[in-house]
């Protein structure tokens, strides 16, 4: 039997002042690298390949699935909101058995790719993201949303599925930004 706490050394990679909540469940810790001031919130799975750049904030609740072969890219800046789904990976259901415990040559049209958080992007609450999704930078989406499409830089959207409603302030954005530099 397979137990999914894991064993903090066991990360490819852990980063400087990094917070993870003593619920949080990685499959796969030896695919998951986390940068300096990252923080993963309580009550979070992840059963994917994960690359965390600094400053990366997972909030309680969230789901990454898709299996070690698809991955999770969060870059600089980038917020989970509570509840999240990203499935890097999935089945269309049509032909072949769905599961994850069976071999490959009677599974359907299995699905493996690689979703993209980009720098300063920020997805809302209980939103769902799909395989293949990659977020510009800034981009952001709202609370319950279904993400299927790439979303431009600097860009807000929000619906089932999403659509855009506006731009977001790149200016006034990346100026706090050079604000914690200094």
């Amino acid at each position: 039997m397979e137990n999914i706490f894991f064993d903090i050394s066991t990360l490819n990679h852990l980063g400087n002042n990094v917070i993870i909540g003593k619920t949080v469940r990685i499959r796969y810790p030896e695919l998951v690298s986390i940068g300096d001031n990252c923080i993963i919130d309580d009550f979070t799975y992840i059963s994917t390949q994960l690359e965390m750049e600094s400053n990366v904030h997972i909030s309680a609740g969230c789901k990454l699935i898709g299996g070690p072969k698809c991955k999770v890219i969060m870059q600089s800046y980038s917020t989970l909101s509570p509840n999240v789904v990203i499935a890097a990976g999935s089945d269309d259901y049509i032909g072949g058995i769905a599961s994850p415990m069976v071999p490959e040559e009677v599974k359907g049209n299995a699905e493996y790719s690689t979703v993209r958080i980009a720098r300063h992007s920020v997805v809302g609450a209980g939103a769902v993201i799909l395989p293949k999704v990659t977020f510009g930078e800034g981009a952001a989406v709202g609370a319950l949303s279904l993400v299927k499409n790439d979303l431009e830089e600097w860009s807000l959207h929000a619906g089932v599925p999403s659509r855009k409603i506006k731009d977001r302030n790149k200016e006034q954005i990346l100026a706090f930004e050079a604000t914690l530099k200094k």
